[in-house]
């Protein structure tokens, strides 16, 4: 299992809105078949950043080929053009 990790920070015109860019990404990211999870900071230590998302994944294999669905990569596109920052890792689950 592969699980990629996002971590968004919003450009400042978009942060007041984070709450209903969460709800929209994760309908999006849906629809384009990612098994995915986003969230908003629960308490001060995650203020930093706006949104997190997590895609699980059966392999690097299966991730990589979900990227590179057009839908798929559509959804990131539009992220990347409210973001100021995205920070993404990708770790193998045990």
């Amino acid at each position: 299992m592969i699980q990629r990790f996002c971590f968004v920070k919003l450009v400042d015109d978009e942060v007041a809105s984070r709450g209903e860019i969460a709800e929209l990404l994760r309908a999006e990211l849906r629809a384009a078949g990612a098994d995915a999870v986003v969230g908003l900071p629960a308490d001060a230590s995650a203020a930093r950043w706006d949104l997190s998302i997590v895609i699980t994944a059966a392999s690097l294999e299966a991730w990589n080929a979900l990227a590179r669905i057009p839908a798929m990569a559509s959804v990131l596109d539009d992220l990347a053009a409210r973001a100021a920052v995205v920070k993404a890792w990708t770790f193998e689950g045990a």
